[in-house]
């Protein structure tokens, strides 16, 4: 069992059966799991992105892409301070924002990480809190600086695969990647710059379905769940 751990949780996961914002059921279930596994013992901290509620890829012709990434960033602030309130509902949790909010959420910092991470789970929003950056960049950024073992990325699809699943049936699933592999078969695992800030850092990725009940328990507890990526 890992004793840190990054969850990476896209805000389109939060949609569930929408097509914008939050299914209540989804955001309920992911924050109940997101306990029983801190009662198991693992430290637990999750990057939230923001495309639930706006992403910069489908913004409005000719807004700058400054302007965008700014409203991306408090979108997945927005799902932080959500996800946080679901589980203060269940257990403890504690919000960070990358973005200065000092109103409504206090500033991320490591420091404030160790104090919470012991008895909350701490929740990161706004990614690193710049423009042309993702949150996926964010994610092991954070896992790096707070000393987690891995970067747990929870998608809709089960793995990594050769091909997109739902457009060929003959995509293979491949249960192991190293970093190498995943570039030179260019698989869209992660942004490039995120990619290759794990891979110089020798940090893990394992992909998983997150939309599948009680797959964040089994991700902290069963190694060989999804695809893992190392060195």
């Amino acid at each position: 069992m890992y004793k840190r751990i990054l969850l990476k949780l896209s805000g389109e996961i939060l949609m569930g059966q929408y097509d914008f914002g939050v299914d209540s059921k989804v955001l309920n279930r992911i924050a109940s799991e997101l306990i029983e596994v801190q009662k198991s013992g693992v430290e637990v901290i999750v990057e939230i992105g923001g495309g639930n509620i706006y992403r910069w890829k489908k913004a409005q012709p000719g807004i700058n892409r400054n302007v965008a990434d700014s409203m991306g960033m408090l979108g997945s602030v927005m799902n932080a301070l959500n996800l946080e309130d679901a589980i203060n509902s269940m257990g403890k949790a504690k919000a960070l924002g990358s973005v200065k909010i000092s109103s409504l959420i206090d500033y991320y910092s490591s420091r404030k990480v160790t104090e919470n991470i012991k008895n909350s789970i701490v929740i990161i929003g706004g990614g690193i809190g710049s423009q042309f950056f993702t949150t996926d960049t964010g994610a092991v950024l954070h896992a790096l600086q707070n000393n987690c073992e891995i970067v747990l990325k929870g998608t809709d699809v089960d793995g990594v695969y050769s091909d997109d699943p739902d457009k060929n049936p003959d995509a293979k699933k491949y249960d192991k990647l190293s970093f190498g592999e995943v570039i030179a078969k260019k698989l869209g695992v992660m942004d490039m710059t995120a990619f290759s800030l794990a891979e110089e850092n020798n940090l893990p990725i394992a992909v998983f379905n997150v939309e599948n009940e009680g797959s964040i328990i089994q991700a902290t507890q069963d190694k060989n769940i999804g695809t893992i990526i190392q060195n």
